[in-house]
């Protein structure tokens, strides 16, 4: 085992005896294939932040914006350009409710879409060790993927990274079965806050006004800021700033959303004309 590596399983064994008496950050890595005409990957990381029976699933920078908006109500980061990069999730285990959140680029509207696709999870006898934590296997469908899941009940969270839960244990490792999306445990640490800093002024959606929120964001990027007679600029490189060609940046954008076309829930993929 590498020194980075005995440096976090040291640490596991620290925590994991008493994680699920405290407040927690789980962070895990994940390693997906972001093309469906490429197989080129990226690497992300994501923190589960748990206080009770609430938690949120965030990448790492929208986890800091998310904290400087809460605490000194500033504007935080900006925002992906393409919907499909955000994976935001919020549960709640105690009345089994799950909202995926989506932040509009341009405009920063905040929408969340109730998730209601029940994980029926299949407990199979297989067993392995993921960095000398022993795991069970198990499997789900999600969004149009079959997903294989590894967890261990030497962890009693039924907790796991994006809408994944339910499990008699901490889930390790879950990937689908092309390998598309493969998330898996970094480390586990102590979530030091009384709050989960969620965005505030978000508005309950379903899934089929997200994805008319998604064409019209496609065909024209700029609309909202068009409609208020917004200047648009960005960061030059140089510590300063300069405009945005809005015809010539639509078309950079349509086409990093044409290419970025493989979304995690597949069973709601838009077929986008150039």
């Amino acid at each position: 085992m590498k020194i980075k590596e005995q440096g976090y399983f040291l640490l596991f064994l620290f925590i994991y005896a008493i994680v699920a008496a405290q407040n927690s950050s789980i962070i895990y890595e994940l390693t997906y294939k972001p093309s469906t005409q490429d197989v080129y990957t990226k690497k992300k990381t994501f923190f589960l932040d748990i206080i009770g029976n609430e938690s949120v699933f965030r990448q790492d920078f929208r986890r800091n914006s998310d904290s400087l908006i809460h605490y000194r109500g500033t504007y935080g980061y900006g925002y992906n350009l393409n919907f499909n990069d955000q994976m935001y999730i919020k549960k709640n285990l105690k009345n089994n409710k799950i909202f995926k959140y989506a932040i509009s680029p341009i405009s920063k509207d905040i929408f969340y879409i109730p998730v209601t696709e029940t994980l029926n999870w299949k407990l199979l006898p297989e067993t392995q060790t993921i960095d000398n934590i022993k795991c069970q296997k198990a499997e789900t469908d999600y969004g149009g993927r079959l997903w294989t899941a590894w967890f261990t009940q030497e962890i009693q969270i039924q907790e796991g990274p994006y809408v994944f839960h339910g499990l008699p244990g901490l889930i390790i490792e879950i990937s689908d079965m092309n390998k598309d999306y493969i998330f898996r445990l970094a480390k586990i640490t102590k979530f030091n806050h009384n709050s989960l800093f969620l965005l505030k002024g978000r508005k309950e959606i379903n899934w089929n006004i997200f994805n008319k929120i998604q064409i019209d964001y496609y065909n024209d990027p700029y609309a909202f800021a068009k409609a208020y007679n917004m200047k648009v600029a960005t960061d030059d490189g140089a510590g300063g700033i300069k405009k945005v060609d809005i015809r010539q940046d639509t078309f950079r954008v349509q086409e990093y959303i044409r290419k970025n076309d493989n979304i995690i829930e597949l069973n709601q993929k838009i077929e986008y004309k150039p």
